[in-house]
């Protein structure tokens, strides 16, 4: 849950969490599944509707019912959080606003893509929102899909809103990053999973990670041990991880990590259009990444 008092994004692995569909709908019964998998887990919370959940093809109804069972099952056990980027303005500002409605504690805002604000335009769009916003938002910045990078001076200024909780960091410069986590007041959380250990010996308070859909507990305790001062264990855990977190990089998120569930007889692989299901050679590959990596593959 978040903190009352500051409205601090809490520490910890968030599960940005995947839409399952079948037969061109949202399977909701997979969903309450994958709801009651994260609650038996060690993970913080949730995040719902983001880039892994494909929140693009996913339709207003979907959406409102998504939310509502995702509060339904976890509020006041885990943190829900729910993406509400837009790159309008004032449309991400009635989708915040939605969102808190229908009991998110968090949400989740990206930086507005195709579009490409300047810096300027980045502070004006996230402090309107975070005005606007009835509860604190996440920051999202991942520069892959929207073509700007949030810079660590605009982060630091939005890091003093006292409506923005932390920045979830999906950017791939290390340096960029070092820049960020070293100005920002609210915390940085990655958002890619293959940089997590890198991230955490930055100051990273946690992750909001595709890697916790198939393994919760695992991901988690690369953060766990590293914060307990067990920085040998948390590589360790990487580690063993990690020919997987970069497999899962071989088509776009969240095609991989749907086969791998799909694998895992955990939902369908279906993905909406214009994703597409991994190629049969993709996807022999990625299984056998996970094989490697101790995920059980029915």
């Amino acid at each position: 849950m978040s903190d009352k008092n500051t409205g601090a994004f809490p520490p910890g692995i968030h599960t940005a969490l995947v839409t399952p569909f079948l037969n061109g709908g949202v399977d909701f019964a997979s969903y309450g599944k994958l709801l009651e998998i994260q609650l038996c887990s060690r993970v913080a919370g949730v995040v719902v509707l983001g880039t892994t959940g494909e929140a693009p093809t996913v339709t207003d109804k979907e959406k409102e019912r998504l939310v509502k069972e995702s509060v339904d099952i976890l509020k006041g056990k885990k943190t829900v959080t729910v993406g509400c980027g837009s790159n309008d303005t004032q449309k991400a500002c009635e989708k915040t606003k939605r969102a808190a409605s229908l009991g998110a504690e968090f949400t989740l805002v990206v930086a507005p893509y195709y579009n490409k604000p300047s810096q300027r335009g980045l502070l004006r769009h996230f402090i309107t929102v975070a005005d606007a916003s009835p509860v604190p938002v996440v920051v999202y910045n991942v520069p892959s899909r929207t073509g700007v990078d949030i810079s660590a001076e605009t982060l630091s200024v939005l890091s003093e809103h006292p409506n923005i909780a932390a920045c979830k960091e999906a950017g791939s410069d290390i340096q960029a990053i070092t820049e960020k986590a070293a100005v920002s007041r609210t915390g940085i959380f990655c958002g890619n999973d293959t940089m997590l250990l890198s991230e955490l010996s930055l100051g990273a308070k946690g992750a909001v990670s595709v890697c916790s859909n198939a393994e919760p507990d695992r991901t988690c305790e690369i953060y766990e041990k590293y914060v307990s001062g067990d920085a040998n264990g948390a590589r360790e855990a990487f580690f063993a991880l990690y020919p997987f977190l970069s497999a899962l990089g071989c088509d776009t998120n969240p095609v991989p990590i749907k086969a791998v569930m799909s694998a895992c007889g955990l939902i369908s692989d279906a993905v909406r259009p214009p994703l597409c299901r991994l190629s049969e050679q993709k996807r022999a590959a990625l299984l056998y990444a996970a094989a490697d990596a101790g995920i059980y593959i029915k």
